[in-house]
């Protein structure tokens, strides 16, 4: 019989090893599937955890915007330091900081700010930062020439101004006055003699608060009271100045300021400012009953946007529509240092020349203004009331300067996003 041989390519155990071999590499396969798939969700999961950290840095970087947009002084309240950590948002965390580049926070109301948002979720981190950059927004008083806060009264007085608005946030009277400029009033209008338009319920514009005084007498040079002569115009128990030329160059009364601000403290004296040409800005601060300004008097400030006139207090106008006359006073106005107009003009030593009567800029009172006389103003805003006397007249002239900009305590600082100035924030 012939002898069967085994074939040597097929030995017994083969197919086992195969089978084995092929369910080992179904487990590798199997396990680095699941490897690969919880690697692509821990991905995921971090792109997720990404995304919301980056949504939290920037939710940060708004609730920054919102504190400083809710606090008018904020740069106060966070003086040296502003910053938040570790709010729990959103599954994750954000907080914030905010610096001044160039300097502490309060250094100046118009420094830009850098504010940065942190946010977190899970493993992931992410910043975000914008620089903020301050502009004056003017108050709602310097749209017009004549704000007064409590009512008007004219009674057989003329108000010049064709074309001009006066607004007050309260209601306005006339008694047998001729009103030429447009009226709105936040109450009620009563009277004739309307030669403009007239409006009522209309919104009160804002006006600045008690610290517009201090943002000038902390650079002012002071005026003692004691150096003015008593008497004059107001009687013995007064104080007066008249006759003379006040301004950067030029202060008889002391040391000059270069920006021609001086502060007065009326002692709660009466203080009469007559006759006389003021290149600069005074406070009148404790001002007694019948302070004024009367007579021929040639007023600008020395900045071009910075008031003529803050009065802490009342205040009577009485000026006079004659110019003011060097030979009339024995004195001249416009002496080197102070030439007229200011600073493009001419000074000499003579004393041949005159100078229209007017206040030409603003003047802010905090308390009441009385109006006699012929008074040219530019501005006249009050937080009081406003009365004009019989037979007074007051024109008011548009000085857009002003609304444009604004001086130091007229306006309110709005922070916004520098255009371009998003950026992610890398640690270093």
């Amino acid at each position: 019989m012939p002898i069967a041989r085994r074939n040597p390519r097929f030995r017994p155990g083969t197919a086992y090893l195969a089978a084995v071999g092929v369910g080992m590499l179904v487990a590798v396969l199997s396990i680095g599937s699941m490897a690969t798939a919880r690697s692509r969700a821990r991905a995921l999961q971090l792109r997720v955890d990404e995304e919301i950290a980056r949504q939290n840095a920037i939710a940060a970087v708004d609730y920054a915007r919102a504190v400083i947009a809710a606090d008018s002084a904020w740069r106060t309240t966070y003086a040296t330091e502003m910053w938040m950590n570790g709010v729990e948002f959103n599954g994750g965390t954000f907080g914030y900081s905010v610096v001044n580049p160039s300097g502490a926070i309060n250094r100046d109301p118009l420094d830009s700010v850098v504010v940065t948002g942190d946010g977190a979720k899970g493993l992931a981190r992410q910043r975000m930062s914008v620089t903020l950059d301050a502009s004056k927004v003017p108050l709602t008083c310097l749209k017009v020439p004549m704000t007064i806060a409590g009512a008007i009264t004219a009674t057989s007085a003329t108000i010049n101004g064709s074309g001009l608005t006066i607004a007050t946030n309260a209601g306005f009277t006339s008694v047998l006055a001729t009103i030429r400029p447009n009226v709105e009033a936040r109450t009620t209008i009563i009277g004739t003699g309307f030669a403009g338009t007239t409006s009522t319920g209309n919104k009160a514009r804002t006006l600045p608060d008690s610290t517009v005084f201090s943002l000038y007498t902390a650079t002012a040079a002071t005026i003692p009271v004691s150096s003015l002569p008593s008497g004059g115009l107001l009687g013995l128990g007064a104080k007066q100045m008249t006759d003379i030329v006040l301004g950067p160059n030029t202060n008889p009364y002391g040391s000059t300021n270069s920006s021609g601000v001086y502060v007065l403290d009326c002692q709660n004296y009466a203080v009469a400012i007559s006759n006389c040409r003021i290149i600069g800005t005074l406070i009148l601060l404790n001002p007694g009953a019948g302070t004024t300004i009367s007579g021929s008097v040639q007023w600008s400030p020395a900045v071009s946007n910075y008031p003529c006139l803050l009065v802490s207090g009342s205040i009577s106008l009485s000026l006079s529509s004659s110019s003011l006359s060097e030979n009339s006073e024995n004195v001249n106005f416009n002496p080197p240092g102070a030439p007229y107009p200011y600073t493009s003009g001419a000074a000499d030593t003579d004393q041949s020349d005159s100078y229209p009567s007017v206040i030409d800029g603003l003047i802010y009172a905090s308390g009441s203004v009385t109006i006699s006389g012929s008074n040219t103003v530019d501005m006249l805003i009050a937080g009081g009331t406003c009365t004009l006397n019989a037979l007074s007249s007051l024109t008011i002239r548009d000085e857009a300067t002003y609304a444009a900009n604004p001086p130091p305590g007229f306006y309110t600082v709005k922070m916004s996003p520098r255009l371009g100035s998003w950026s992610y924030v890398v640690d270093p």
